[in-house]
């Protein structure tokens, strides 16, 4: 991504784009001495934990803080169906 510098323990910005977390923040803590690549979002959907996936497009530091940019990853995120095509899910907990 960038030469930023980062150590574990570290705090950091993550700037969510696209998908159920768009526009939104979050203050995470560094896992390793590098920026992570992905991170996952977890929010109840209908009752169920879902995992929706982030990859990181860009970074920038500014003084001590750092922000990075994560966009949504669809194809790894678990599957949710769109407003409109939910319908009627009385009694129905399995996905397919």
């Amino acid at each position: 991504m960038t030469d930023i510098t980062i150590h574990e323990g570290d705090e950091f910005t993550a700037i969510f784009h696209q998908g159920p977390f768009d526009g939104t923040t979050d203050t995470r803590t560094a896992t390793s001495d590098a920026l992570d690549d992905e991170v996952t979002v977890f929010a109840d959907v209908e009752g169920l934990q879902t995992a929706f996936t982030y990859k990181a497009t860009g970074s920038r530091q500014v003084l001590d803080q750092i922000s990075v940019d994560y966009t949504f990853a669809p194809d790894e995120s678990d599957p949710v169906d769109d407003l409109q095509d939910r319908g009627d899910r009385s009694g129905e907990f399995d996905r397919e």
